[in-house]
């Protein structure tokens, strides 16, 4: 009987406590906060490519054109790049295009030639390593290729033009040298309309606050089953430097 009363008396006791707003009182479980970025952030590029044209024409010939002779017959262009990333997912297009005319130096009776081409690349990456040093991305996406050359004859034009679309896969990311310097890099290789194109980019860049600035050199090319625009392989290579900003 004594021992009843003793658990009574002390049950008693714990509810005055904590109806008095005593010492004792339930403890919580505490979670780890989770955080989740749901938003979108998004950037802007543009930049300059001093690429040259190389490859190899449906004859066998082999075509090399500079920088200098591509920027002294531009009549305009333009290379960019816009992107949306959530979370992991990053969606990026490059777009690149230019026009280029002139008059040939061989005495032919050509009056002048034009040749336009658009470069524009889609493509989703997943980052599947995030450290302090290195940031790694998987890609997936598509890479377009339209050019048309116009030959005007004293009597007549002759023109040309052909499109290329092929499937492409790589990576990207950077190696993080501190908070500040950063060393981009990009690769891809895919086919479609091409037996194979493949693209490297690899540079290094400064981090301001809200805008990176980039330096670097950049290979692209095609290798073609049928010929492209009197083409059997083209590609474009050069240094490299522009800006991203990011919003």
């Amino acid at each position: 009987m004594s021992k009843v009363v003793s658990t009574v008396s002390s049950l008693a006791i714990v509810s005055s406590l904590l109806m008095a707003g005593g010492d004792i009182a339930a403890v919580e479980p505490i979670m780890p906060e989770v955080v989740v970025n749901d938003s979108w952030d998004y950037s802007a590029s543009l930049y300059l490519w001093a690429s040259a044209i190389g490859g190899t024409t449906a004859n066998g010939d082999d075509v090399d054109i500079s920088f200098s002779d591509i920027l002294d017959n531009l009549d305009f262009g333009y290379m960019g790049n816009f992107g949306a990333k959530k979370g992991k997912w990053t969606f990026e297009t490059d777009v690149l295009y230019l026009k280029v005319s002139g008059e040939p130096d061989a005495p032919l009776p050509i009056e002048d030639i034009q040749l336009k081409a658009w470069v524009v690349t889609p493509y989703a990456a997943y980052n599947v390593v995030e450290s302090d040093q290195w940031s790694l991305d998987l890609l997936a996406g598509a890479r377009y290729l339209y050019m048309k050359s116009q030959i005007t004859l004293p009597i007549a034009e002759v023109s040309d033009s052909d499109t290329s679309w092929n499937g492409i896969v790589g990576i990207k990311g950077n190696y993080k040298l501190n908070e500040k310097w950063f060393m981009p890099f990009t690769f891809d290789v895919g086919s479609g309309d091409a037996d194979i194109t493949y693209q490297a980019l690899a540079g290094v860049g400064y981090k301001y606050e809200n805008f990176d600035l980039i330096a670097g050199y950049r290979y692209l090319k095609w290798e073609f089953d049928d010929a492209f625009v009197g083409f059997s392989d083209l590609d474009l290579s050069g240094p490299i430097i522009g800006a991203k900003f990011r919003f």
